[in-house]
């Protein structure tokens, strides 16, 4: 092993600073300390956290810092960052702290004069931190502009944002460069500008920020939406308006002005999934009871039991649930059952503790009591009762009833009226055969069972189904043969569809048909479900509401149940000479991409030859049949899967990327990589997984070096833990803010100034308390990642080269020596994260 991949190995596997809020950072830190000299006992026993203890580490790291002056755990970190950049930078601060700058002022008033800006202007407590990082921004030598159309105190920093912005970008900012002019309708104003639609300063007071920003939507989208705003319909009414008019859906015919924008929403996507909103586009119904009759529509049930305004939307919904599940609703529709209600009864009925019975008159074969019969028939009778067991059999799903006449030594003869009695007597109410006891009385036998109770089978209801007319299962996907390898014999063969191709015909669930056991008992039958109706784009649905074309011509495909109809340009080969093609929809070259080539589709690329040092990029996927190669220049870059026969030299990103072998390419996936096959083989270069790696082979005989990294890389840790750090960055801010609020509430409300201080601090803590909310948001959806990153493993199934480097979760493994085996080797890490482990 070389110099420089033994340093390679040292720096991952070495803890080089605090990089997240990991359990362990805190014990890391210490340990760095330590390293630097620190008395690592006692910083432990004054209680500091990791972030702390990171920021002592970087001060005992540079030899311009006396960390002595900031070893005090009642410091917030961001105190002891700001004490040990101003070291770092030799700035004094001191007169500044002295006046009382809280640490974010503090902050900005450095950051100025490293920057070269005369901070005179804004080191001014009648500034907060934000507004003087403004006035730093507009003071700036390299983008300043003029500052004096915001530098009045009582604009709040958002307000300062938008002026500098717009003087930044040349628009005429004269039109909302006043204080009276919140922020959000600077904000619209700006941005509607730089588009080329501008407002007047009448315009920006009359309409709301989200009018002005639908508005400018609207022209962004070329939609005339004036006639509305005039009509004065809110923001929320606009939005839907705007997007329905986009679709060109004919949504004045069903809405008026005084349904709310949640109203107009469930009626324009009634609209876009093609049901008949005319059924709750009515303003006697409230959103909310829309949103239950549009999915009933959908679902393709009949909604009309539940379309009564005077149910609230919760009931609506156990109505819509019931008859979804096929259930006699009747038995929880009336209105003086609450929805809560109406969920326990539903569940009852489901789970079969609620059942009902058949009425006596209705059932076939009734039998009525006879009690009033003869002596002897009396005694018969008493006698048939007290031996039940010997006279009456019941089989045990209660559907078969037989009956048994055995010698009697009295000599009194049986009858049908005395067996009758008997049945009744036993609680045998419906599927009497009668003809049959009859039959039996002829010539009894004694030990022979007669069947003379039958209980009506249940005929279960079926489910409603589509009836497709195009392959559904196809989905232009690669075909993987018995060897494991891919097959891109059939790529050719995408499915396409012209305008009015009948898509799809839907077949309606049907009812089923009760049954009754011997008892009279109901055995409730199950009613068939009715489906969703399809989504996707490109075809509608007809006037039978049954039957589905296509719009438009083009690619037909099915994703994740949806089904979608793309555009498709289709070209014989692709040339340098030949234009940059740029497509809204799929691009299909039969042939090859010639070098030097340029592609992008918002749909799939499929090329159905070889791709040369060309440059492809699709918001989909991208499918390559002869394979990729890229000897100087060329890269493939998908929303969704790539998939080539190989690729040789090419740089690569998507989401799972598979292929039958890969050379030397530089490769980044943010979900699963592989190769396919016993020969499959990934060698030279770098390649990047966050969820894992299966490959037969990784590496080669000549040793060519070869890097794998797996889980959450550098980049994704250095962004969650950028977050995490401005999360906490902000508390710290939202925490100054309070304290100045409280201060300011104990000086009372008599003085104007005073006054107008609150409002801006008031402001300033809701803007912080949105920003926290904004990147909690931002790290929830990192957090995903980071889990399937944990969770990521290497799979080698036939054999792994010597000078591979496996790296998961920035811990390195160098493979030394050739290692075959006949099932597989696994490569993760182990649960503390310390080190990989080898199975």
């Amino acid at each position: 092993m070389d110099v420089q991949e033994i340093d390679l190995i040292n720096e991952l596997n070495i803890y080089t600073g605090l990089d997240s809020f990991s359990e362990d950072a805190l014990e890391k830190e210490l340990a760095q300390c330590k390293g630097l000299g620190a008395n690592v006992e006692k910083l432990r026993s004054l209680g500091f956290n990791a972030l702390q203890l990171a920021e002592i580490r970087k001060g005992l790291e540079s030899d311009k810092v006396d960390v002595n002056k900031y070893l005090d755990p009642s410091l917030s970190w961001t105190d002891m960052e700001e004490m040990r950049l101003e070291m770092v930078q030799g700035i004094d601060m001191s007169q500044y702290r002295a006046q009382g700058f809280d640490n974010q002022q503090l902050y900005q008033i450095r950051t100025g004069i490293s920057d070269g800006v005369d901070v005179s202007v804004y080191a001014k407590k009648i500034y907060l931190a934000d507004q003087m990082r403004e006035l730093r921004r507009g003071l700036s030598p390299k983008d300043g502009v003029p500052i004096i159309f915001y530098q009045d105190p009582a604009f709040d920093s958002l307000q300062m944002r938008e002026i500098r912005r717009g003087l930044q970008v040349g628009i005429d900012i004269s039109t909302y460069a006043m204080l009276d002019i919140p922020h959000m309708k600077m904000r619209a104003a700006r941005l509607s500008a730089q588009d080329g639609l501008v407002f007047t300063e009448a315009e920006i007071r009359k309409y709301t920020a989200s009018i002005l920003e639908q508005m400018h939507q609207a022209h962004l989208d070329n939609i005339n939406i004036s006639s509305y705003v005039k009509r004065l319909f809110d923001a929320e009414q606009l939005e839907q308006i705007r997007l329905a008019l986009k679709k060109e859906l004919p949504i004045d015919n069903y809405m008026t002005a005084d349904m709310r924008g949640e109203a107009i929403k469930e009626i324009r996507l009634g609209l876009e999934e093609g049901v008949d909103v005319g059924k709750y586009a009515d303003v006697a119904y409230n959103w909310k009871q829309m949103h239950e009759m549009r999915l009933g529509l959908e679902h393709q049930i009949d909604i009309t039991p539940y379309c009564k305004p005077l149910y609230q939307a919760d009931q609506m919904r156990e109505l819509r649930l019931g008859i979804e599940a096929g259930l006699d609703i009747s038995k929880f529709s009336s209105m003086m059952y609450t929805a809560r209600d109406m969920y326990r009864i539903r569940n009852k009925i489901l789970s079969g503790e609620l059942q009902s019975t058949v009425s006596e008159d209705s059932l076939e074969g009734s039998v009525f009591d006879r009690t009033g019969g003869v002596s002897d028939q009396t005694i018969l009778l008493s006698s048939m009762l007290e031996n039940r067991d010997q006279y009456l059999y019941v089989s045990e799903d209660k559907m078969k009833c037989w009956i048994m006449l055995p010698v009697r030594r009295d000599g009194i003869s049986y009858t049908e009226d005395a067996i009758m009695t008997f049945l009744f007597k036993m609680k045998i109410r419906s599927g009497i055969d009668r003809k049959s006891i009859k039959q039996a009385l002829l010539n009894p036998e004694p030990k022979e069972r007669y069947l003379i109770a039958r209980g009506k089978e249940v005929i279960d209801g079926a489910d409603g189904h589509f009836e497709y007319f195009f392959d559904y299962e196809k989905n232009n996907e690669v075909k993987v043969l018995e060897d494991g390898s891919i097959d891109f014999s059939d790529v050719e063969n995408i499915q396409q569809v012209k305008v009015g191709d009948k898509l799809a015909v839907y077949h309606k669930a049907t009812k089923g048909i009760d049954g009754f056991t011997v008892y009279g008992e109901l055995v409730k039958a199950k009613n068939g479900k009715e489906v969703p109706i399809l989504k996707g784009d490109g075809f509608m649905i007809m006037s039978d509401r049954v039957t589905y074309v296509a719009k438009y011509a083009g690619a037909i495909s099915v994703e994740e149940g949806n089904v979608y109809i793309k555009k498709v340009m289709i070209l014989p080969e692709v040339k340098i000479t030949d234009k940059k093609i740029d497509y809204d929809g799929v691009v299909f070259i039969r042939g090859d991409v010639h070098a030097g080539s340029e592609i992008r589709a918002t749909g799939d690329i499929i090329i159905g030859g070889h791709m040369e040092s060309s440059d492809i990029e699709s918001k989909c996927n991208v499918i390559i049949a002869g394979g990729a190669t890229c000897p100087t220049r060329g890269s493939i870059v998908a929303g969704g899967d790539v998939t080539a026969k190989f690729f040789d030299g090419v740089t690569i990103k998507g989401h799972n990327i598979s292929s039958n072998y890969f050379i030397n390419c530089k490769i980044e996936a943010k979900g699963m990589l592989k190769t396919f096959g016993r020969q499959g083989v990934i060698y030279g270069g770098t390649a990047y997984s966050l969820e894992g790696i299966e490959s037969a082979e990784i590496g080669n005989v000549s040793g060519a070096r070869t890097t794998i990294t797996l889980g959450a890389n550098t980049a994704l840790l250095a962004e969650y833990s950028n977050l995490q750090k401005q999360i906490s960055r902000e508390a710290e801010n939202l925490k100054n803010l309070i304290i100045q609020r409280d201060k300011l509430q104990e000086l009372g409300s008599g003085n104007p100034q005073i006054m107008q201080l609150k409002i801006k601090v008031n402001a300033a803590i809701a803007i912080k308390q949105q920003a926290i909310k904004n990147l909690a948001d931002k790290k929830q959806k990192l957090d995903g990642d980071v889990e399937k990153g944990e969770k990521a493993m290497a799979v080698v199934t036939e054999q792994i080269f010597a000078g591979t480097i496996i790296i998961i979760e920035g811990l390195a493994l160098k493979i030394t020596e050739d290692r075959k085996t006949i099932d597989k080797i696994v490569f993760r890490t182990d649960p503390k994260k310390e080190k990989i482990l080898v199975f």
